[in-house]
């Protein structure tokens, strides 16, 4: 019982450092973008998702299966061992990313039609050096039900790359560098952060010492073969699974500008349209972040259930983790296409590509829930097709910007995200047991769902039209307007979700202050 009331605490601060780490890394692109500019934004863009795709190998991907292993030891001496040999195996991955990436860069620069960004690229390539180092400390340690650790170091890990990234913004405009020496070192700022925190977890990495060649215990299961082997499938299929955002959008990278200039526009122009559609990524982060959080949340309450084998408690945990994230990012989604205009102006300081950001926003649907089914798969063990999914996605979200970009522009591009998150979805559903399913979304209960999102998006629009006309549309007057539009909307949402019973008792009392919302339900 003190295991597992260990484990929940250690999820619960988890699950905090990734909330605080996730919104780091959406807000600062906000500022970012205002010093650097549109092109600014694009150089520094078109190398993100290389970041972004070692971020989560050294993050969650590895980690995860890492911790696995490490539990499944029945002495600390395997355990020891298995994070080693771990080590090692990821040692000879990561050298492999990073020759890869750095004497590749000539090449990865020229799919992305600018060769400018042949630095930057090399530049990124450092920080895989570090994932052995990162992922097995944290792998170690959660291992060990130890979640204190991992959840410090992303915030270490987050709060000093953003702010040499924004110094090192402020700096060069200050000092006349061009975007792409910005671009440049805002890139090393990964490598910077690295290196800091894997000085924070050098103890936990000196515990099972990968330097140690010596052992005393002889374990068959734990040879470098079968190591690499589920490394590779389990593992593996972790760490795409939870990049599957960053490969889209790497996607993009290659793509994108290349389309808008087979389209018909000049090359710095496509540049800075990219730059454009870019602002939509930390808006898909943050929209994603208390609808990803609330569901997750209840995970570790699912998979316990699903291990005794408590199928009434099972169906209960699934169906709230499903409808939660469902509804906040349905809420979520329509009420930053209700608002887009004002939010683009009062973050980004322009009107442009809203009909682009109010499409690409809508991924935050699909994206969430193939975040939660795929969670609940694992935790069931019922993977088997998934990682060839993600494949048909990748596939189909390259076919739709060759297909929609260079007629559509960067709309198309959005809208070529969203149908690719569609297959994986339609899988991750069909993989559930339809005894979970059984009697959760009825005809009833979209029909109110809708009546909510059409009201909150009627009010949002009203207010937002209101807002334009009384006060203008300057960036001051949008700061204004989009509180209001926001703020009204949300009140109808909330007002909605109680009084058309979107959510049962159980799911109200589950909420922050959801005691009083379940009074407030029970007068209805």
């Amino acid at each position: 019982m003190a295991k597992q009331q260990k484990l929940f605490a250690g999820a619960g601060i988890l699950a905090l450092a990734g909330l605080i780490a996730k919104i780091l890394s959406a807000v600062y692109r906000v500022p970012f973008q205002n010093i650097v500019g549109n092109q600014g934004f694009y150089v520094f863009q078109q190398v993100y998702p290389i970041y972004g795709i070692g971020m989560v190998m050294a993050l969650s991907g590895w980690p995860l299966f890492i911790s696995k292993m490490v539990a499944e030891q029945p002495t600390q001496a395997e355990k020891r061992l298995v994070a080693r040999r771990l080590f090692w195996l990821l040692a000879g991955i990561s050298i492999a990313i990073f020759a890869l990436i750095y004497f590749g860069a000539s090449v990865i620069a020229a799919g992305m039609q600018d060769m400018r960004l042949v630095p930057e690229i090399k530049a990124v390539a450092w920080m895989f050096l570090l994932m052995p180092c990162l992922a097995t400390s944290r792998g170690y340690t959660q291992g060990q039900f130890d979640m204190v650790p991992t959840a410090l170091s992303q915030v270490i890990e987050q709060v000093v790359r953003v702010t040499v990234i924004l110094g090192v913004a402020w700096f060069g405009m200050q000092h006349a560098w061009d975007v792409y020496r910005i671009g440049t070192w805002a890139t090393f700022a990964a490598t910077i952060a690295g290196v800091a925190t894997a000085l924070y977890l050098l103890r936990s990495l000196w515990d099972f010492n990968p330097l140690q060649r010596k052992t005393t215990i002889s374990a068959e299961n734990l040879n470098y073969r079968q190591l690499w082997q589920r490394l590779w499938r389990e593992g593996g299929l972790l760490a795409v699974l939870a990049a599957l955002l960053v490969f889209l959008q790497l996607i993009d990278s290659f793509t994108v500008k290349g389309f808008l200039v087979q389209g018909g526009l000049m090359s710095t122009v496509a540049e800075s349209t990219k730059g454009v559609y870019d602002r939509g990524q930390p808006l898909v982060q943050l929209g994603m972040v208390v609808a990803t959080g609330l569901g997750t949340s209840l995970l570790p309450t699912l998979h316990t259930h699903w291990q005794n084998k408590a199928e009434a408690a099972l169906k209960q945990a699934f169906q709230m983790t499903v409808r939660m994230s469902l509804v906040f990012s349905a809420l979520t989604t329509f009420g930053l296409i209700a608002i887009m205009p004002v939010v683009n102006m009062f973050l980004f300081s322009s009107r442009e590509g809203d009909g682009a950001l109010m499409w690409y926003v809508t991924i935050i649907i699909p994206a969430t829930l193939i975040t939660v089914l795929t969670s609940v798969l694992q935790s069931m063990n019922r993977t088997r097709g998934l990682v060839w999914f993600v494949g048909i996605s990748l596939g189909t979200k390259y076919v739709g910007n060759v297909l929609l970009v260079p007629a559509w522009g960067i709309d198309g591009a959005g809208i070529a995200t969203l149908i690719a998150l569609l297959p994986l979805l339609t899988f991750a559903i069909w993989r559930i047991p339809r005894s979970l399913w059984h009697g959760m979304l009825t005809w009833q209960w979209w029909c109110h769902l809708g009546i909510v999102l059409g009201a909150m998006v009627i009010t949002a629009v009203a207010v937002r039209w209101g807002g334009d006309w009384l006060f203008g549309q300057t960036r001051g007057a949008s700061i204004l307007t989009c509180g209001l539009a926001g703020l009204s909307g949300a009140v109808v949402a909330i007002y909605g979700v109680i009084h058309q019973h979107i959510f049962n008792q159980t799911e109200l009392c589950a909420l922050p202050k959801g005691e009083h919302l379940a009074q407030l339900s029970k007068g209805n």
